[in-house]
């Protein structure tokens, strides 16, 4: 997945929720843009999980980006 995609999802303002696809088909569901990080050489996004734990999840896995249809995190 291109970086820039993700940072437009990620950045937006107001921000809007969205889901990340990978191609073991997980959904990683992003409600608040805190809970998403990237690593240094951008290869990684951390994703923070609603029970704190943290995963790393590879760019080059990620297959889609799509727009949630619920309501963001205040």
């Amino acid at each position: 997945m291109n970086e820039e995609r993700i940072e437009e999802y990620w950045k937006r303002k107001p921000f809007v929720a969205f889901d990340i696809r990978t191609a073991d088909g997980r959904v990683y569901t992003v409600d608040h843009p805190d809970f998403l990080s990237k690593s240094r050489d951008g290869r990684r996004l951390y994703f923070i999980t609603e029970d704190d734990r943290q995963t790393a999840i590879a760019m080059l896995h990620i297959v889609a980006l799509e727009t949630a249809n619920r309501p963001t995190a205040a």
